[in-house]
């Protein structure tokens, strides 16, 4: 299925949902190490999965969004996706727990912004905005910061 920007919104908030869901998964460890070795990795393997869900998202994001917003890396993040699933093993968790403590960090108020800024430029629809906000699955997103 080839990206349409009718569908970036949409994208955008589940990058935003898979962030806060990993964020909630490791908010008590402070290392690579921990991560690795907490709950018998199932937080690492829950948040690998979520990262991994979050580059196939910005592999559907139009490319007309990625060219307005060059400064966000999306071919590296859609990369890191692809060494998730086809090199499980040969994962660095330094490197995974780095991307989860700082270039995701970075990355929620660039994605945030972009929200607000295409809500109000009416490019992103409201009421499909206030559906999401009302959703169930949106439980991670906190939409204060853009509506």
């Amino acid at each position: 299925m080839s990206p349409h920007k009718e569908n970036d919104l949409l994208y955008l908030l589940n990058i935003l949902e898979y962030s806060g869901k990993i964020w909630k998964y490791t908010e008590n460890i402070t290392n690579a190490e921990e991560f690795y070795e907490y709950n018998e990795q199932l937080n690492l393997n829950a948040s690998l999965t979520l990262l991994a869900n979050i580059g196939e998202n910005v592999g559907k994001i139009s490319e007309e969004l990625k060219q307005e917003y060059q400064d966000i890396e999306w071919q590296s993040i859609k990369d890191f996706r692809n060494k998730i699933v086809h090199n499980y093993e040969g994962i660095d968790i330094e490197i995974v727990f780095e991307i989860i403590t700082e270039d995701l960090r970075g990355l929620k108020p660039k994605i945030e912004q972009i929200i607000a800024k295409k809500t109000a430029e009416k490019i992103f629809s409201i009421d499909e905005l206030n559906l999401a906000k009302e959703s169930e699955f949106y439980k991670y997103v906190n939409f204060a910061e853009f509506c």
